[in-house]
């Protein structure tokens, strides 16, 4: 009786501790306007406007504003404007947004300027619907999945990348002793990687007939795709540009995709390659 009271206690503890922090912890709007669009006497929402959140781009260690600038000089405000890239509501004139003033003008007495569409990652993404018309005709019925958080994609999508090159070196190495035997003889070799055993795949005919039937948890092709509920895209990079055409419509233009996707290789910041041959 003892050791429960004081497990009871302990737990009483804990939960006005966590009373107490959720008490002042910031608050944390799904869906922000831009401040420099719809300017309040509250103070809500995005400081930057899109121009200047989007910056110099990429760029590089030496460029002022651009992506790697921030994220190398204060990794928290690059986390901070990302954030907001997936909260800001959008205008029409930046490719999606309400009809009534494009999203300008004064939101404390046109109210309807903050409605917006499906202006945001927020608004299908969002607690406990999502937005009313939106939200809840994509992913948030009948259980309210929301999407997995952004603290670790990158490395998510490098493991499956490294992975896809584990699986693939091993069925060029099959393709390789498959040469140097017989067209009777087969090469069977494990596909093993980070401990995963994706099956087996074997090849035979001096390597022109690859048999990839053994193959498990993954496509013939080998390519780890780690994204979506059940796993369609291989990076998150792919997710946005198609996410913004599909849900949101707006044509998300990325040069390095595009030649890719036209057959060229593009080797990414990170590493990854995408190789459209």
């Amino acid at each position: 009786m003892k050791t429960q009271r004081k497990v009871q206690i302990v737990s009483g503890l804990l939960l006005a501790c966590l009373a107490v922090l959720a008490w002042f912890a910031p608050t944390v709007h799904a869906q922000l306007p831009d401040k420099t669009q719809t300017p309040n006497t509250a103070g809500a929402g995005i400081n930057k406007s899109l121009a200047q959140q989007t910056g110099a781009g990429r760029g590089n260690l030496t460029t002022p504003n651009s992506s790697s600038f921030i994220i190398n000089r204060d990794p928290f405000r690059a986390i901070r404007r990302g954030r907001q890239i997936f909260q800001r509501k959008f205008t029409r004139t930046q490719g999606v947004g309400p009809l009534f003033g494009d999203g300008n003008g004064n939101i404390e007495t046109d109210l309807i300027i903050g409605a917006g569409l499906s202006d945001s990652c927020a608004s299908c993404h969002g607690r406990p619907r999502g937005s009313a018309g939106s939200g809840g005709d994509v992913v948030t019925r009948p259980d309210s999945r929301d999407a997995p958080h952004l603290f670790g994609l990158g490395l998510k999508e490098m493991l499956a990348d490294e992975i896809t090159a584990d699986l693939r070196a091993i069925r060029d190495q099959a393709v390789a002793e498959s040469k140097d035997l017989p067209s009777s003889r087969t090469v069977t070799k494990p596909l093993t990687s980070k401990g995963i055993s994706y099956g087996t795949i074997s090849v035979s005919r001096k390597g022109h007939n690859i048999d990839t039937s053994g193959v498990q948890g993954v496509d013939a092709d080998l390519r780890v795709r780690p994204f979506f509920a059940h796993g369609g895209t291989i990076s998150i990079r792919e997710f946005l540009v198609g996410a913004f055409n599909a849900e949101m419509g707006m044509q998300a233009v990325d040069p390095e995709l595009a030649v890719a996707h036209n057959g060229g290789k593009i080797t990414t910041p990170s590493g990854m390659v995408l190789d459209g041959a």
